[in-house]
């Protein structure tokens, strides 16, 4: 293809465009990946991170692509865009998705993550997202329960833990899901 004559700066601006597209649009595919498994298993939350030693709260990517979590003292950077999920039960028989093989994971600096904090969201038990819908972690005795209020919606209670706390609740960047701590299991994720 030729890019001399009095069209080559709209081709190559077309070229530029259509590139751009396909870059945006893999990237969303690539990102969604992880709510496409849950949807696929008909489940809401996933275990993605297997582990009693998080010490931090989970920090999301500013594309929402990667989740940084603290385990035993090293920051750990997790790829949900590569992640494939199994179904399995928690929470008194409750559907889960776990990976399977495990997700995968590298370390990260720390100034990585505190540079991610900088547009993140999180809140220890509640947390309020842009439309309005309310997640909350909310403390019940020695357990904890996992409760989702859309605006002008009535609370709906996912599941509630017997003896686990569970905490550190931090909003994707795109407000479709939210992951935290449950200590005795690990990191979660689940669709909003």
């Amino acid at each position: 293809m030729s890019t001399t004559g009095r069209n080559a700066p709209r081709r190559v601006a077309a070229i530029g465009i259509a590139i751009l597209s396909f870059q945006v649009n893999f990237c969303r595919s690539r990102v969604s990946i992880l709510g496409t498994e849950m949807q696929k298993l008909g489940v809401h939350s996933a275990l993605v991170l297997a582990s009693q030693s998080i010490d931090e709260h989970p920090v999301w990517s500013p594309d929402g692509r990667y989740l940084a979590v603290n385990a035993d003292g090293r920051w750990l950077r997790i790829d949900l865009s590569s992640i494939h999920l199994v179904a399995a039960t928690w929470r008194k028989d409750q559907p889960i998705g776990v990976p399977e093989p495990a997700a995968k994971f590298s370390k990260v600096r720390e100034s990585r993550v505190r540079d991610w904090q900088r547009s993140a969201r999180f809140e220890p038990r509640r947390i309020v997202a842009r439309d309005g819908t309310t997640i909350e972690l909310r403390q019940e005795d020695l357990g904890t329960a996992f409760i989702i209020t859309k605006k002008g919606g009535q609370p709906e209670t996912l599941w509630t833990s017997g003896m686990e706390n569970c905490h550190s609740l931090a909003l994707a960047p795109d407000e479709k899901s939210v992951a935290y701590i449950c200590e005795l299991n690990g990191v979660l994720v689940t669709g909003l």
